[in-house]
């Protein structure tokens, strides 16, 4: 029994019977028992109701009813008060003799088996209940962890579809780079394959220094230059004092892919993406904001996987729908990241 129970329910118990030895004790002195057979009765009582408690509990753990009072365990109590008669009887008369047997116990078996027929019910309801908590925990564990691998499941789902546009556009550059700059193609396969190191050693679900992302976005950013040369433009605006602020990572890669995408895709000339990393209210707060073109944005058909992969992200990773905002303000589109501190 207490090699299954928690260390509080051992103490309830031990305190519990410790507690029925002394008041049966002070109640067979009350009525005038001599001592040696009060504390031989308490002993002995305290000792065989504790062994079929433990018959309680061993039943209950392998057949656990759905409700606490029933015919089997009616029945069974029944049948222990029984067998605790029998061996209380059989115990006294050996140790007691006939005589004081029949003058000191017998007289009180009908009480005797009442009252042990009552404590027996408590006890079977404690330990109907400690199991049933048990067996919701258990269940409610069971549920928890279910909840985590589905949630691993779609975060690393999400992660496998995160980058394919980028690098398959990444492969046509440099494809076409070996015919006309086979300098600039090496150096491109060079930051590429720097990137995708940086991008595939990362559990999706473990967070990293806000410091780290950002390294792995100008990783990202360097060979889109290479792409579109003198036309792209950063500008960063970070707050040393967040560098060291954990956030998922990746998460940054599509929310700076989307701006390159309608920022320069609609765009003949040069365009600057404008980055800002900054702490408030016990929040990190990152900016994205690039010039866009309505009308190339109206025409585009894409889905837009990347900012809808992100916010999917932030919800499963911190159980909050606010933390990613986009808003159209005086052409520029700005994309919000809200990371909790």
């Amino acid at each position: 029994m207490f090699l299954r129970t928690s260390t509080r329910v051992q103490i309830l118990f031990i305190a519990w019977t410790v507690i029925a030895c002394l008041v049966l004790f002070f109640l067979l002195l009350i009525n005038h028992f001599p001592i040696d057979i009060a504390w031989k009765d308490t002993l002995l009582s305290g000792l065989i109701i504790s062994i079929i408690s433990q018959i309680l509990y061993f039943i209950q753990t392998y057949y656990h009813a759905k409700k606490p009072v029933n015919f089997f365990n009616f029945g069974l109590i029944l049948v222990l008060t029984a067998i605790y008669q029998l061996l209380i009887n059989s115990s006294f008369k050996i140790i007691l003799g006939d005589e004081r047997w029949t003058q000191y116990i017998f007289p009180f078996e009908g009480a005797r088996a009442i009252i042990v027929f009552f404590i027996l019910i408590a006890v079977s309801l404690y330990w109907w209940i400690q199991k049933n908590q048990q067996i919701q925990s258990q269940v409610h564990q069971q549920l928890i962890e279910q909840e985590r691998a589905l949630t691993k499941a779609e975060l690393d789902n999400i992660h496998q579809q995160i980058q394919p546009h980028f690098l398959f556009n990444s492969l046509n550059s440099i494809a076409a780079l070996t015919e006309i700059n086979p300098q600039e193609a090496n150096r491109m396969i060079l930051l590429l394959s720097d990137f995708l190191r940086g991008t595939l050693r990362k559990d999706i679900q473990t967070l990293i220094p806000v410091s780290e992302e950002i390294d792995q976005i100008k990783r990202y950013l360097e060979i889109e230059k290479i792409r579109f040369g003198h036309r792209l433009k950063t500008d960063f605006q970070i707050d040393e004092a967040c560098l060291e602020t954990l956030v998922p990572p990746l998460l940054l890669q599509p929310v700076i892919e989307n701006a390159i995408k309608f920022g320069l895709y609609g765009s003949t000339g040069e365009v600057t993406i404008y980055i800002s990393v900054s702490c408030v209210n016990q929040n990190l707060l990152i900016e994205v904001r690039n010039p866009f073109d309505s009308d190339f944005i109206q025409e585009k058909t894409g889905k837009g996987f990347g900012l809808t992969s992100i916010k999917r992200r932030l919800t499963l990773l911190f159980n909050q729908n606010d933390l990613l905002i986009t808003e159209k303000k005086d052409n520029l589109f700005i994309t919000k990241i809200r990371i909790p501190i």
